[in-house]
């Protein structure tokens, strides 16, 4: 087994999050937690996003999410429907694997856009 550490973290504040888009989120998140471990997009071997786009309301949000990775030029990425814990599980299997030396782990999540009774089963 490899060790993995985590070295870097960072939140956005329920308040914030009312507002913001997707790729605002996670551009603040991703951005705080790289310049706490004091590395740069460009170190990063693997990212790994978790979210619902069904509670959301709408289907691939996690693509407009990417724009806040800065995924120019092409980055390995990869994303659960489920939320950052399963995404920290990949990423940790990824490492485990030697597929990537550094990896960064984000969740991101919004109420639904539409009428929950619309999209949730009853």
């Amino acid at each position: 087994m490899r060790d993995v550490a985590i070295i870097g973290y960072h939140r956005m504040l329920p308040s914030q999050q009312n507002t913001a888009e997707e790729s605002q989120m996670v551009s603040g998140v991703v951005s705080g937690a790289l310049n706490q471990a004091g590395l740069s997009r460009r170190d990063v071997d693997f990212f790994c996003s978790g979210s619902c786009d069904y509670n959301m309301g709408r289907p691939f949000s996690f693509v407009m999410a990417l724009d806040g990775i800065g995924a120019w030029p092409p980055v390995c990425e990869s994303h659960v429907e489920m939320d950052a814990a399963w995404a920290l599980y990949e990423a940790w299997v990824h490492l485990q694997m030697g597929h990537a030396e550094i990896a960064v782990v984000y969740g991101f999540g919004k109420s639904s856009l539409v009428d929950m009774e619309m999209v949730s089963t009853q």
